[in-house]
């Protein structure tokens, strides 16, 4: 996936206005002072930016008819093993403090509930006192949001980004079995599912990729910099700080009243970049999150 950071009205990058121990621009691979870059590296803050930076497209090997919609780069970068059709989805890093999160293998199913309702989440927060830094971040995944609504000729409606003090993020656990990807073997490892629950479902519902989670380990030379190593979403906890990549899920759904559309925040990936205890600025009490929970994902 192709990632781009957010930058602030005075063209510096979010990720440098956390506390000096808290910022990791070198590991997280953010372009240096002088440094060329490209078009998909920055998230454009106008209206005119956002336009030729991304748009909404059709992803044709969707098999969600629901979710056929993409928020797309206009101007990736070109890869040298990828012919030159490659659309890439467009993905967002920002950077927070783990509130809650619930990245079980299952995440939030349980057997005999609908396996499309069952998401795995994570919510950030600001943490104490740094507030603003983190409602930058909110804003400019507003604005994105606002501009998908406005490329699809949809009024935009209450915005969850907005009106909440933390980021909601999400992932759906399985995936629907079709001809495309009945031959796809599950992802759950040994431990996953325990009472082996996902086998009541797995006719027509199967696991077929897992989260990815990373921990940042520093060099014994230059702390800012080191190498990210695969870790077990389990060891994540309230308090941590991390960075984590966020897609669009458009859903557009038709009825007899019209088209309804809704735009939510997925999760590529999540970087632990400082535990809890070293990032020494915890963030506050845990959100309810039963509503977002509850939306038609």
């Amino acid at each position: 996936m192709v990632f781009s950071n957010i930058e602030t009205a005075a063209h510096t990058w979010l990720a440098d206005e956390w506390p000096e121990h808290l910022q990791f621009r070198t590991a997280l691979g953010i372009p240096m002072d002088g440094e060329d870059i490209l078009n998909h590296m920055v998230v454009p803050r106008t209206d005119q930016g956002l336009l030729s930076w991304a748009y909404v497209g059709t992803n044709h090997s969707a098999t969600d008819r629901s979710r056929t919609l993409r928020l797309m780069y206009k101007n990736p970068p070109l890869y040298k093993n990828n012919p030159p059709h490659v659309i890439y989805p467009v993905g967002v890093r920002v950077q927070g403090f783990v509130d809650t999160c619930n990245l079980r293998p299952l995440g939030n199913w349980k057997r005999g509930s609908p396996p499309s309702s069952a998401l795995q989440c994570i919510v950030l927060s600001g943490g104490a006192g740094l507030d603003h830094q983190f409602s930058q971040y909110k804003a400019a995944i507003s604005e994105i949001i606002t501009y998908i609504y406005r490329c699809l000729n949809v009024h935009r409606p209450t915005s969850e980004v907005q009106e909440r003090s933390t980021i909601f993020a999400a992932r759906r656990v399985f995936t629907k079995i079709n001809a495309r990807n009945c031959h796809l073997p599950s992802a759950l490892g040994a431990g996953d599912d325990p009472t082996n629950d996902s086998a009541s479902v797995e006719t027509n519902w199967k696991v077929l990729d897992k989260v990815n989670v990373g921990m940042f380990v520093p060099d014994d030379v230059d702390p800012t910099d080191g190498a990210f190593v695969s870790m077990d979403p389990f060891h994540l906890r309230s308090g941590d700080f991390v960075d984590v990549c966020l897609g669009f899920d458009i859903v557009s759904r038709g009825s007899r009243g019209g088209r309804t559309v809704q735009v939510h925040l997925t999760i590529d990936h999540i970087l632990l970049l400082s535990a809890a205890e070293k990032a020494t600025v915890v963030g506050p009490g845990p959100e309810v999150v039963e509503d977002v929970l509850g939306l038609r994902f």
